[in-house]
C-alpha cells in the first residue's frame, strides 16, 4: 500500500520526451524499411551490405528500441517511493555561558576595557562550537537568559556585541542567581548533562558557598574565565568622568583572587584560565574530546527519497547488447545517427523557451523559491502571483502597493507575525479603527511585540488626527449653510425694499415723505448687511486660522518607526482624508524601522525583573539577601 501511495516521479517534466521518442522511432522504421528511398542515395551494389542480413526487415527492431528509449527516460525521471533513512550523530553536550555585567567590566586594565574583551572571546567560544547545545546568561544585580540551550551558534553571537552594564536593569553581581539558572537550563533542555562556564573579573568571598551548595547536588562543572591583568583597576563612570568612588570617597579598585577561583572551580570539578590573547585559553576550558563522548547516533528520515531510476538501467542492459549485435546498429545506416543524436541532445541539453524554462525552473526550485528571486530583483507584482504560500505573498503585494490583497493575504494567519503584518496593511488602508484591532490581537498573542505595540500607538494617533480633520470639515460645512441661509435673509430683504419703494412711487403727494422714511428705515438695515458681511470675513479668516495651525502641527509632529515597508504612491492621493503635509509625514513614519538591538533586550530585563518584583509582592518568590546590588 505504501507503494501505491507514495510512488511518484522526482523529475516528471523528463516525461514528456517518450512523444519525440516515438516520433523517431517511427521515422526510422519508415526510413530503414522503405528501401525505395535509400536506392536514391546508396548505390545499389553497396545497399544489401548495409542493410539487415541482406535486406531483411524486422519491424520489432524498432519497437525494442522505442521500450529501451521509454525505460531510459523513466529511469531519468527520477521513479521513487520510499525515503532515506538518514543516521546522524548528535552531540549532546551543554555549555551555558554565564557573562558578567557588573559595574567593574567597564574597567580598562585590559584594552579597551574587560567588557569588549569578554565579548570578543565568547565569540571565538561560539565560533569553535560546531555542535552541541549553548546557553547564554547575563547577570547583573540579577540574572537574565538571553538565549536557552540551542544548536544555532550564529543567533547567540548576533546578541553578544549589545550586552553592556547600561541594559541591566538591577545593578550588582549576582552570580548565585547566574549559577542557580544555568543550571536549570541544563537540567530542563539536556538532561542534567553539560557544564557551566563563568566569564567574570571577580567573584565575592560571601558567594562561593552558595554556589558551591547550588552545584553540590548535581554533576555540573564551573569553569571560570577570569577576565583582568590581575593588578586591579579603577572603574571609569558612564559619563567619563572620573572614577567610582565608595561611600568613604576612595576610589574603588577591582581585581579577583586567582587562587580563590581556581579553588572553586576545581571543587566543582570544573577548569580555571586567564583570558589570553589566543585560544589556549579555549583550549584549556573546553577541550575537544569533552564534547565528542556526550554524542550519540540517533537515525531520523527527511525528506530525501531513495531515487530508483538505476535499477531500471541494469534491467535494459540486455535488451540493449542486443543492439550491439554484428549488422544490428549498421543496418540502421548513416540516416539514423542524426535522429539518435537529436535525442540524446534532447535528454542532455537544458530546454529554451519561455514555457520550457518555465518548467525547467521547476525541476529545481519551488515556486516560493521562484518567486523569492523576483521579490529579490525587485519584481515584487510578479512575486505576488508565484507565490504559494499566503503570507509571504502578502508580503510581496505590500511591496507593490497592492495592500487590500495584501490583507487578505495576511488575514489567513493567526499567529502574531501574520496579525502584525494584517495591522500594517489595513493603516497603510487607512482602516485604523481595524488595524489596532489587529495589533491588539498580536499583543495579546505575544505580549512581547514591541514593534505591533509602538506600531497600535501610531494607528491610534492616525486615527485621532483623522477624527479631528472629519470634525473640522464637518463644522465647515456647518458655517458654509448658515452663511447660505444668511445670504438667503439679505436677498428676501432687499426683496421687500424694492416692493416698498415701488409702493411709494404710485403713493403721488406721499412720496417725499414715505420716501424720507424709507432712507431712514433702509439705513439701518444696510448697516445691518454691513455687520453680517463682516462677520463672514472674520468667520472665514478664523478657518484659515484653523488651517494654518494643523498645517504647523503636522509638520512639527514626530515621527516614531514602524515597519519599513516602502509606501504606495497612488494617483488618487487627493481623494485622501489627510492633507498632503501629513501624508508625507505618514509616509516617512511608516518608513523607518527600529533597529536596536539592545533596547529589545533591555526592555525584556526589565520586564523580567517587573514580574519578579510583582512575584516578591505576592509572596512567590523572595529574593536572596545576599547584597549582590551592593557588589562591584
Amino acid at each position: 500500500m505504501s507503494l501505491l501511495t507514495d510512488f511518484h516521479f522526482l523529475r516528471p517534466a523528463l516525461l514528456l520526451l517518450i512523444i519525440p521518442a516515438a516520433l523517431l522511432c517511427w521515422m526510422l522504421a519508415r526510413t530503414i524499411l522503405s528501401n525505395g528511398r535509400l536506392q536514391k542515395v546508396i548505390d545499389p551494389e553497396l545497399l544489401p551490405h548495409l542493410l539487415l542480413r541482406g535486406g531483411e526487415k524486422r519491424p520489432w527492431l524498432f519497437a525494442l528500441i522505442f521500450a529501451l528509449l521509454t525505460a531510459m527516460i523513466i529511469a531519468l525521471a527520477g521513479p521513487t517511493w520510499r525515503k532515506l533513512p538518514t543516521p546522524v550523530y548528535s552531540n549532546q553536550d551543554a555549555l551555558v555561558i554565564l557573562l558578567d555585567l557588573s559595574p567593574s567590566m567597564r574597567a580598562t586594565d585590559l584594552a579597551p576595557n574587560r567588557l569588549t574583551r569578554a565579548r570578543l572571546k565568547i565569540l571565538d567560544i561560539l565560533k569553535q562550537r560546531t555542535d552541541g547545545l549553548t546557553a547564554l546568561v547575563a547577570y547583573a544585580g540579577e540574572a537574565h537568559v538571553v538565549t536557552p540551550l540551542t544548536d544555532d551558534t550564529a543567533t547567540i553571537a548576533n546578541l553578544v556585541p549589545p550586552l553592556s552594564p547600561r541594559i541591566m536593569p538591577v545593578p550588582g553581581s549576582n552570580i548565585e542567581m547566574a549559577v542557580e539558572t544555568g543550571v536549570r537550563l541544563i537540567q530542563d533542555g539536556a538532561n542534567g548533562n553539560g557544564q557551566l562556564l563563568a566569564v567574570t573579573d571577580g567573584i565575592a568571598q560571601e558567594a562561593l558557598g552558595t554556589i558551591r551548595d547550588t552545584l553540590a547536588g548535581t554533576s555540573v562543572p564551573l569553569s571560570i574565565l577570569a577576565v583582568g591583568s590581575g593588578e586591579g583597576s579603577p572603574i571609569p563612570k558612564t559619563n567619563g568622568s572620573g572614577f567610582i568612588t565608595d561611600d568613604t570617597g576612595a576610589i574603588v579598585i577591582t581585581n579577583f583572587d586567582r587562587n580563590t577561583l581556581e579553588k572553586l572551580a576545581h571543587s566543582t570539578g570544573g577548569r580555571f584560565a586567564r583570558i589570553s590573547v589566543d585560544d589556549s585559553d579555549i583550549e584549556h576550558l573546553l577541550p575537544e574530546n569533552a564534547q565528542a563522548k556526550e554524542a550519540e547516533l540517533t537515525e531520523r528520515e527527511f525528506d530525501q527519497w531513495r531515487e530508483e531510476g538505476p535499477w531500471l538501467v541494469l534491467l535494459i542492459l540486455p535488451f540493449a547488447l542486443l543492439l550491439f549485435r554484428r549488422g544490428t546498429l549498421a543496418g540502421m545506416g548513416p540516416t539514423a545517427i542524426i535522429p539518435a543524436c537529436a535525442l540524446t541532445s534532447a535528454l542532455l541539453l537544458t530546454p529554451s523557451g519561455d514555457a520550457q524554462a518555465s518548467v525547467w525552473q521547476d525541476l529545481w526550485h519551488t515556486k516560493d523559491q521562484q518567486a523569492q528571486q523576483l521579490l529579490e530583483q525587485g519584481e515584487p507584482e510578479q512575486a505576488a502571483e508565484v507565490f504559494e504560500n499566503s503570507q509571504w505573498r502578502g508580503t510581496a503585494q505590500y511591496r507593490a502597493g497592492e495592500f487590500d490583497a495584501a490583507a487578505k493575504d495576511f488575514a489567513k494567519s493567526p499567529s502574531a507575525q501574520g496579525l502584525y503584518n494584517l495591522g500594517n496593511s489595513l493603516t497603510q488602508q487607512q482602516r485604523y479603527e481595524e488595524a489596532i484591532q489587529a495589533y491588539d490581537e498580536a499583543l495579546q498573542k505575544n505580549p512581547l511585540f514591541a514593534d505591533a505595540e509602538h506600531n497600535r500607538d501610531i494607528a491610534k494617533k492616525l486615527k485621532e488626527l483623522q477624527q479631528q480633520q472629519q470634525s473640522q470639515q464637518q463644522s465647515q460645512q456647518g458655517d458654509n449653510q448658515q452663511n447660505e441661509q444668511q445670504q438667503d435673509q439679505q436677498d428676501q430683504d432687499q426683496q421687500q425694499s424694492q416692493q416698498n419703494d415701488d409702493q411709494q412711487q404710485q403713493n403721488g403727494g406721499q412720496q417725499d415723505q414715505q420716501t424720507s422714511d424709507a432712507n431712514g428705515q433702509q439705513q439701518p438695515e444696510s448697516q445691518n448687511q454691513q455687520e453680517q458681511s463682516a462677520e463672514q470675513e472674520e468667520q472665514k479668516d478664523s478657518d484659515q486660522g484653523e488651517e494654518e495651525e494643523q498645517r504647523e502641527a503636522n509638520e512639527n509632529k514626530p515621527e516614531p518607526a514602524s515597519d519599513g515597508e516602502q509606501q504606495q504612491q497612488t494617483a488618487g492621493a487627493e481623494d485622501s482624508p489627510l492633507d498632503p503635509e501629513t501624508q508625507q509625514a505618514l509616509d516617512q513614519w511608516l518608513r523607518q524601522i527600529p533597529d536596536d538591538p539592545s533596547g529589545l533586550m533591555r526592555e525584556k530585563f526589565k520586564y523580567e525583573s517587573l514580574q519578579r518584583r510583582r512575584a516578591y509582592r505576592a509572596g512567590e518568590w523572595q529574593p536572596p539577601e545576599n547584597g549582590a546590588t551592593q557588589r562591584w
